[in-house]
């Protein structure tokens, strides 16, 4: 008799449950696992996650109460992984309570393993939004120090939307400079003198001789002039290698030292940035100066041309690379970072294999006219 109450009881339980779940709302719900330790708490059918929200709550995790069949202390650790096999197990937290807090970062953790994020400009290799994904939870009960008797509840699948957002005030139309202060562009409209918006960001490298100079907002149009005065009157710091020419058009005068400079207009700091070129330098054994930054013999790349390095350098069979600072060791310009850019290299001029990828020179020893060209991408021997 008791087994059939029982039996009732359980039945009419069933039918309360099925009778009070919508089939047509998307929640995922937990099942009691047969080792007797389960989620209890009903989840969402997606979870909105993003960095601004990350100290938030996500959900309560709640599960009810192992019985390892005698008195004793339980361990509980909720568990989470972007693979259904937990091999990518990860502990998100332990307590001897029945219940754990998830929060947003923690779900953040979860959708940087699976390579979402919250740009709409990046996807998937199929085009889709990488924003969303899965994450698998499970509740681990274990007694004793060495958690022996452990059992597991049923795997716990939710969904994770990572909130797509454009940053506000991030976009801008292009610029074009034009003026007898950019030597090879002139009082002429040049696809040269165009300065393209990169996250309200705009930058023009150029070779800058005393002159004037300003900007404009439509290529061929002189009346879209945007001058010193109006980005002074806008409040905007600008470098101290840049003047009001007092003239009649309200122009920027170039006062600074003749060569090629990147200016950099910034629009959500309100700043106009000149920086001046920076030179390479030969380091190694294949080339003068061997493995010393030596002022008198280290080979001096210069950059006469914007984006354009060359010098003229006696090469050895040996291996070498490049440096952007004198005196200062990096890998930042060795054979592996030109490659991996795009670059078409000269056949005389391998990777070395080694942990620093140095250039190999295996061409016949000699004085070259070395060049790397950025704008073309090349590095070639003359």
């Amino acid at each position: 008799m008791k087994k059939l109450i029982l039996l009732f009881i359980a039945f009419t339980a069933l039918l309360s449950f099925n009778a009070c779940t919508d089939d047509n709302e998307p929640v995922f719900v937990a099942k009691p696992a047969a080792d007797g330790i389960a989620f209890t708490n009903a989840f969402a059918a997606n979870y909105l996650i993003a960095p601004a929200t990350k100290t938030n709550i996500a959900d309560r995790f709640m599960w009810n109460a192992a019985d390892f069949g005698v008195p004793t202390n339980i361990t509980y650790e909720l568990e989470g992984a972007t693979k259904e096999d937990f091999s990518d197990v990860k502990v998100v937290g332990k307590t001897s309570e029945t219940n754990m807090p998830v929060t947003v970062d923690n779900l953040l953790d979860f959708a940087k393993v699976l390579g979402l994020d919250g740009d709409p400009s990046t996807t998937n290799s199929d085009g889709s939004a990488n924003n969303k994904g899965l994450v698998y939870f499970r509740v681990k009960a274990s007694t004793g120090t060495t958690g022996t008797n452990a059992i597991f509840s049923k795997t716990q699948v939710i969904s994770i939307e990572w909130i797509e957002t454009v940053a506000a005030g991030t976009g801008c139309p292009s610029l074009w400079a034009v003026g007898e202060a950019l030597a090879d562009i002139g009082w002429n409209f040049k696809p040269d003198g165009e300065m393209k918006c990169d996250k309200n960001v705009l930058q023009l490298k150029a070779k800058f001789t005393n002159g004037n100079f300003r900007f404009f907002q439509e290529s061929g149009n002189w009346s879209s002039a945007l001058n010193y005065s109006y980005y002074k009157t806008a409040g905007y710091a600008i470098d101290s290698n840049l003047e009001d020419a007092l003239d009649n058009d309200g122009n920027f005068k170039f006062v600074g030292t003749p060569g090629i400079y990147t200016l950099t207009i910034d629009n959500t700091k309100k700043t106009i940035v000149m920086t001046a070129s920076t030179s390479l330098w030969a380091v190694g054994g294949a080339v003068p100066g061997a493995w010393n930054f030596d002022t008198a013999n280290t080979i001096k790349f210069v950059e006469a041309t914007p984006n354009i390095w060359s010098a003229s350098i006696t090469l050895s069979n040996d291996v070498f690379r490049f440096f952007h600072e004198f005196g200062t060791w990096d890998t930042k310009n060795n054979f592996a970072y030109y490659s991996d850019a795009g670059y078409k290299i000269n056949a005389n001029l391998v990777n070395d294999g080694s942990g620093d990828a140095n250039f190999k020179f295996v061409g016949t020893p000699g004085t070259y006219k070395l060049t790397i060209n950025a704008v073309a991408k090349t590095i070639t021997l003359e």
